[in-house]
């Protein structure tokens, strides 16, 4: 797989290189970008034993949604999180976990890619539970009401089965004997290239197999019978600022089984799981795979559309803004996908690429009379050819300002004059 994946990266790069260099045309059509996304995320997920259940609740939280002051050369933030528990409408319980961050950069605090994560436990063996979560940034006098989040032992188990727990396949931190660290992304599964394990928890003494099928809009993904299972008892922990999976106590009620190598053949959106023991009638459980760190200039499809002016010839964006609304998406996706054939996973990185560079010239080389920096001279280079080797600037006595962006690899120029001094950059 991480041949594949360096093969694929290889191939992306010599792909954006040739089919980037077309022309500069762009659409009239535009619509503002969508700019905010639920990034706080919460998750539970309980952990059997042979006598009784705990229920993890955890968190992670990007820097870029924390506040950071800066003191000497570093800059630090944090948070914390208050639960209440609530049973029959009556607080039983309090729990709170609170973490501080510090980092170098004033870039590092503007990080969606860095988190703060934490986790706590709670014994619902016996009730039903109301957890209402609050948060407290740190310097800021903000607490944020979250969403409350219910544990009911009626649905605590599907017959036999617990809840899947999505898990990284790599190892976990070095702090740790641990076997997993938990994805920790509000139980749901991350759309990357990257591979997740499902740890499913089967409450059964003498079952050694499982029968597993994953499908997602009509298509088949995973019908396998699994062996591979693990007998031991874990208990979640903060490790490295992580949290993972940590092996204690052999267990003779309850077996761990083990789901891998289908996630990165998943699309965005919603799947289904299902498990059966023999003939018995399948258990299904629904999840959601989200794209975590998706471009934002890809949040309305209209406009992801629309930005195709930078590299693509004007009738094909107007054919793909033929199509009916609310498939916008979908001609989206196979537009790109048409790029790489027979690629071996969903995830399209040369799509990923493109509108990454969208979002970053959205944000950095907008104007006065531009503010759609995409659409300026500058960023339509900067989507189509990347970061430039050197940016050389330069000062006129007749207060224009240049700039000269040099691709050292590609043997390319680009000049760029602002003769207002209001950011308005174009190109020579």
């Amino acid at each position: 797989m991480q041949k594949d994946m360096i093969r694929h990266i290889t191939f992306l790069t010599l792909v954006l290189f040739t089919f980037l260099l077309v022309n500069l045309s762009s659409q009239p059509r535009e619509k503002a970008i969508p700019s905010s996304r639920s990034s706080i995320q919460l998750e539970k997920n309980i952990i059997f034993n042979d006598s009784s259940s705990i229920c993890y609740l955890s968190y992670r939280i990007p820097y870029s949604s924390l506040v950071f002051v800066k003191d000497d050369d570093k800059y630090s933030g944090g948070l914390t999180l208050d639960f209440e528990i609530k049973r029959d409408d009556k607080i039983v319980d309090r729990k709170s976990s609170s973490k501080s961050v510090v980092t170098d950069s004033y870039e590092g605090t503007l990080s969606e890619e860095n988190f703060i994560e934490g986790v706590i436990s709670l014994d619902v063996s016996k009730n039903d539970y109301v957890i209402k979560p609050f948060l407290t940034v740190t310097n800021t006098d903000r607490n944020i009401p979250l969403d409350s989040m219910l544990i009911q032992q009626k649905v605590i188990l599907k017959e036999k089965f617990g809840h899947p727990i999505v898990v990284q396949s790599e190892e976990a931190p070095s702090c740790s004997s641990s076997d997993f660290q938990l994805v920790n992304f509000a139980n749901s599964i991350p759309y990357s290239p990257n591979s997740y394990i499902l740890l499913i928890p089967v409450l059964e003494e003498n079952n050694e197999e499982i029968k597993v099928k994953i499908d997602q809009e009509g298509k088949n993904i995973l019908d396998k019978s699994l062996t591979d299972f693990i007998d031991k008892d874990f208990i979640l922990k903060e490790c490295e600022n992580k949290v993972i999976l940590q092996k204690e106590n052999n267990l003779k009620k309850v077996k761990y089984f083990l789901v891998k190598d289908f996630s990165y053949l998943m699309k965005e959106g919603n799947g289904r799981l299902m498990i059966s023991v023999g003939n018995e009638k399948p258990v299904e459980f629904g999840f959601t795979v989200i794209w975590q760190n998706k471009p934002r200039t890809l949040m309305n499809p209209e406009f992801a559309i629309q930005l195709l002016g930078t590299i693509e010839k004007e009738n094909i964006v107007d054919e793909l803004l033929n199509a009916d609304k609310k498939d916008y998406s979908k001609v989206l996706n196979k537009y790109w996908d048409d790029k790489i054939p027979n690629k071996k996973v969903a995830f399209n990185e040369l799509m990923y690429e493109f509108y990454k560079r969208a979002d970053y010239a959205m944000k950095n080389f907008g104007s006065v009379s531009n503010s759609n920096g995409a659409k300026s001279d500058r960023g339509k280079i900067f989507i189509r050819f990347g970061k430039p080797d050197e940016i050389k600037r330069e000062y006129s006595t007749s207060n224009a300002v240049t700039e000269i962006w040099k691709y050292i690899q590609l043997k390319r120029e680009f000049i760029f004059t602002d003769r207002t001094g209001l950011g308005n950059y174009t190109l020579d």
